[in-house]
């Protein structure tokens, strides 16, 4: 089984992925360890700017003859792995900021990902770059072994609708803007 797991920084993909992999008994492959390790990427601004050709060349080989494995990061909505099953964990923008808050992001790194979450940035990514739906997964207020569970049973069922995420409220809210009509 080889399932992808993704979304913006601080929805829970690390602990959720380290958490399915442990209850399937399968490789869990981190793009930001192998970042970090390969030192693929370059400094800007005080910040990691992964190189994409470069992870996406590391992973065609790691891969090649894996056939199990849970891989998990935010650059998996940008780079094409071989997969059975592609998640994409959502948080409400408000939980994220204080997810994010909390890890100290710099104020413009946080309303950064704020908007990404708000705009459905992964999910879109991973329509585009896979060529089909992701399934998205709502781990507000859920716990990392309830998220997990959640998985290993869509998985099991071979379910492959996760849940309605719509942020275009908080969206609007976030812009200033009031829904009309």
């Amino acid at each position: 089984m080889r399932i992808v797991i993704t979304g913006t920084p601080g929805t829970g993909k690390t602990k959720v992925a380290g958490k399915l992999a442990k209850i399937l008994k399968i490789k869990l492959i981190s793009l930001r360890d192998i970042v970090n390790k390969e030192k693929i990427f370059r400094i800007k601004n005080r910040e990691k700017i992964a190189d994409l050709k470069a992870l996406d060349r590391k992973l065609k080989s790691l891969l090649k003859n894996e056939k199990d494995f849970v891989a998990e990061g935010h650059l998996a909505c940008e780079i094409r792995m071989p997969a059975d099953y592609v998640f994409v964990l959502r948080t409400h923008p408000d939980e994220l900021k204080k997810r994010l808050s909390g890890r100290k992001y710099r104020k413009e790194k946080l309303n950064e990902n704020i908007m990404c979450e708000l705009l459905d940035y992964c999910p879109q990514r991973v329509l585009k770059v896979y060529g089909i739906k992701p399934i998205e997964i709502d781990t507000t207020g859920k716990t990392v072994g309830g998220t997990a569970g959640k998985i290993k049973a869509m998985i099991k069922n071979k379910k492959k609708k996760g849940d309605k995420v719509d942020y275009s409220k908080e969206l609007m809210k976030h812009l200033g803007l009031k829904k009309h009509g």
